[in-house]
């Protein structure tokens, strides 16, 4: 029997997003540490086929065990993963034993896995007020274990400098879009120049904000003089230009 399993051709199927439901204690089989080496990095590899090469790096894979008839088989093959990938949580892979030369299914094995995704983001080193402009001293970049790393994460720290922050921002929390945002540099009601560049012309009124914006951000505004609202790009603390 054992030497029939090493003229087995495995395939490895993974089914990412899968939820463990549990396997028991005793099912799991005793694998050879050559044999679950060469499992995991087949798992791993399969695994990461689909994910962008620059996050590849932030994946960790932990809690590898093995249920099923693995003892003594040594030669794998994989096939392509078509399901889009899952992320960070527990994952299964079901290994299907084939027949070489009858083509027969001999057995099924599973494999359950666990993946982390630690990635340097910004975090606040202190915490930060409501409004508060973000500056060096605000941040730290630590590794965080992330479910999504394109959730808005800042993955390095000069990004998030000179944001300014929505609300209070608690010590060690994770910087990102949600909690900030470009530091506004017009606000609601504010009295300010409306530039028209037209045709090599720039014609100057004036005119109110009715949005807040930070720089290079379009606002809508009111021409004083015309009554009319236009949309404007805001170039400084006291100007925006309309094109």
């Amino acid at each position: 029997m054992l030497k029939n399993f090493r003229k087995n051709l495995v395939f490895i199927f993974i089914l990412l997003g899968l939820t463990v439901t549990g396997l028991e204690k005793n099912s799991y089989a005793k694998v050879s540490d050559a044999n679950s080496t060469k499992l995991k990095k087949l798992i791993i590899n399969s695994y990461l086929k689909e994910i962008s090469l620059k996050f590849k790096k932030y994946f960790h894979f932990s809690n590898f065990r093995f249920a099923g008839p693995l003892k003594n088989v040594f030669r794998y093959s994989i096939k392509p993963i078509s399901d889009n990938p899952g992320f960070a949580g527990y994952h299964t892979a079901i290994i299907k034993l084939i027949n070489k030369k009858t083509g027969l299914l001999r057995g099924i094995a599973y494999v359950t896995f666990k993946v982390r995704i630690y990635a340097p983001v910004a975090v606040a080193s202190r915490t930060i007020g409501k409004f508060q402009i973000i500056n060096a001293d605000d941040v730290v970049v630590s590794m965080v274990n992330i479910p999504d790393i394109n959730a808005g994460y800042y993955l390095n720290s000069k990004d998030v400098m000179g944001k300014e922050a929505k609300f209070v921002i608690v010590q060690n929390s994770t910087l990102s879009a949600i909690n900030t945002e470009r530091k506004r540099i017009i606000n609601f009601g504010n009295m300010l120049y409306i530039v028209y560049k037209r045709y090599g012309l720039d014609l100057k009124t004036r005119g109110m904000a009715l949005q807040s914006g930070a720089y290079n951000s379009t606002i809508r505004v009111k021409n004083i003089e015309s009554g009319l609202v236009v949309n404007g790009i805001v170039k400084s603390n006291q100007m925006v230009i309309v094109r």
